[in-house]
């Protein structure tokens, strides 16, 4: 490979080869058949990777794919970091976007799943504008500026087995994502066909009442986030309570603060919600201590040697 093919702000990479497309015949274009997870990487260290691992384990089991390797994920991983850094300049940026994205690639004709079929892994690297530090000590950016948000048109769909997981069919967040930016907005929030709050067009939603942290329950619909799951288990250190259930819009204007979660961007702030103003000095609090906890979570990426080709 030569730096003219690779160097990028985004490059994807098969089996530490650099790649433009996929087959043709590639299920995941025919069917969206797959899943993938969004990886936030800060030197050599991968943030909240037990999360997004388990989020590529649950997504496996739910679309019946093979059971997964773990090592395999991570020498990719780091395979096609190591290659993206020795072609793009490491000192430039450490911090990356790593998105996995894993196939059943061009097995069987069909909607059927085929009765064999070669696990297809793609790894995408790239650069992010702002930069995380983990050693020698934690640096993360200052928290986002608060947002104003409104709800979308586009509905969030409802489908009982696939709610929760992040496959590829991402159609109902592509519209609303687009309604966003026709706003000018950073965010909006998505409603399925039964009123029920789901999440915003990115990111998981959170309600704060008093105590009590509150969040869309995604059994209809919506995708789990990775932080969403980690702030289910370790919200409890801040002495809030974890509620997890149907949520309706009347609430969201009687809460006393409304925050969203990213696994790039992190917790990020609500001003505003159509008419209704918020405070966001408890997300602010949430915003530093789930930095920290990060810092805790990550893990190193392994070690690899390959020959450059």
């Amino acid at each position: 490979m030569t730096r003219s093919n690779c160097s990028s702000t985004s490059v994807t990479y098969l089996n530490g080869h650099v790649i433009k497309s996929v087959a043709v015949q590639d299920r995941a274009l025919h069917y969206g058949d797959g899943f993938f997870t969004t990886i936030l990487l800060a030197d050599e260290w991968i943030l909240n990777w037990a999360a997004h691992w388990r989020r590529l384990k649950k997504s496996a089991l739910r679309l019946r794919f093979n059971t997964l390797d773990e090592s395999q994920f991570l020498q990719q991983i780091a395979q096609a970091v190591t290659q993206f850094n020795l072609h793009n300049g490491r000192e430039s940026s450490r911090t990356r976007v790593v998105k996995v994205m894993v196939s059943r690639g061009t097995s069987g004709r069909g909607y059927a799943i085929p009765e064999s079929f070669e696990l297809v892994i793609l790894i995408q690297v790239s650069i992010v504008p702002f930069r995380v530090e983990i050693t020698p000590k934690l640096n993360f950016p200052p928290p986002p500026v608060p947002q104003h948000i409104e709800c979308c048109q586009t509905h969030a769909s409802i489908q009982m087995q696939l709610a929760g997981v992040k496959h590829f069919n991402r159609l109902d967040s592509v519209l609303a994502r687009t309604e966003v930016e026709k706003k000018g907005h950073q965010e909006g929030i998505m409603l399925n066909a039964l009123g029920q709050v789901i999440s915003g067009t990115q990111s998981n939603l959170f309600l704060l009442k008093g105590n009590v942290l509150i969040t869309p329950l995604l059994d209809l619909s919506g995708v789990e986030g990775t932080t969403r799951y980690q702030l289910s288990k370790h919200i409890h250190e801040l002495g809030l309570r974890w509620q997890a259930r149907h949520v309706t819009l009347k609430e969201l204007h009687q809460a006393d603060e409304l925050f969203l979660s990213n696994a790039i961007r992190g917790i990020m702030p609500i001003k505003q919600f159509h008419k209704t103003v918020y405070s966001s000095t408890q997300t602010l609090t949430i915003h530093q201590w789930w930095n920290e906890k990060q810092s805790q979570l990550a893990v190193r990426l392994p070690s690899i040697t390959f020959k450059n080709t």
